[in-house]
């Protein structure tokens, strides 16, 4: 029998090498126009149904502090059983990173308005909004327009508080003690640390968490102590964005508050 003419040929093995480099540069475009959420895990306790269920009169226990911290759209109010303290007013504003062009810019937030770059005019997403910061704005009653509330702060925006618990409303200076909320350490300025503090607008989470720790190293020397001492209510209206449940969350736990339950104005906890 003939042999086949037909001569066996071996299949050639794919060059993968261009394909590989190419993905490699697109991975990296990709990494470089990607933006990052940063995430927390907070330990979070509600009420039970029980609870919810007991008689006036076990409402109103008077051993109970019944703490709670209300937020609007406009300001912050830190309430007990016995009485609220004084509204915090903010001034909600935006910081937005163009995609476009990582334009980076701060816009004063006004419900239903179109926000546009500064430099090439185009029209921002949602996922184009950076950071959300509610500056302190000192007012007189809730149609006062007021006025921002500054601070001294480090390099790293935190405000900086002297003995009495009160802010710094100028740099202090060489030798001055200083802390910052949330933190009993107290520290002593310097020239190092001093140049590298400026002064800046108050923001409404730090402004809240100064009120809480008070309330709580006052609530923590009563005899006897309240048994919800370290405990903490956040109630937010509808219309509350998440960011600042979570970032009103973190300054109630910087106060001192080991349990925050979360409960929705007008509705079921």
């Amino acid at each position: 029998m003939k042999k086949s003419s037909v001569k066996e040929h071996k299949a050639k093995e794919l060059d993968l090498l261009p394909v590989m480099s190419l993905f490699s540069i697109l991975v990296t475009i990709v990494i470089t126009m990607a933006s990052f959420e940063k995430l927390g895990i907070l330990e979070l306790w509600l009420p039970e149904r029980s609870q919810a269920m007991t008689s006036q009169s076990e409402d109103q226990d008077l051993g109970l502090l019944n703490l709670a911290v209300v937020i609007t759209d406009n300001s912050i109010t830190v309430g007990a059983s016995n009485g609220f303290q004084p509204a915090v007013y903010y001034q909600e504003e935006v910081q937005y990173r163009s995609r476009s062009d990582q334009n980076v810019f701060r816009k004063i937030y006004v419900k239903g308005e179109k926000v546009y770059s500064s430099t090439d005019k185009k029209l921002m997403g949602l996922n184009e909004k950076e950071l959300i910061f509610l500056n302190v704005v000192v007012k007189k009653d809730s149609s006062d327009p007021g006025t921002y509330l500054f601070a001294a702060q480090d390099h790293e925006g935190e405000p900086l508080m002297d003995t009495s618990g009160n802010w710094y409303k100028d740099i202090p200076p060489v030798g001055a003690p200083y802390r910052a909320v949330g933190d009993e350490t107290i520290l002593h300025m310097n020239e190092a640390t001093r140049v590298t503090c400026k002064i800046d607008k108050l923001s409404a989470y730090y402004e809240v968490a100064r009120v809480l720790e008070k309330v709580h190293k006052m609530y923590s020397r009563l005899s006897p102590l309240p048994t919800d001492v370290d405990d903490i209510v956040i109630l937010a209206g509808e219309d509350v964005i998440y960011d600042k449940i979570i970032q009103m969350m973190d300054a109630a736990k910087a106060a001192g508050y080991d349990r925050v339950a979360l409960s929705l104005m007008g509705g079921a906890t």
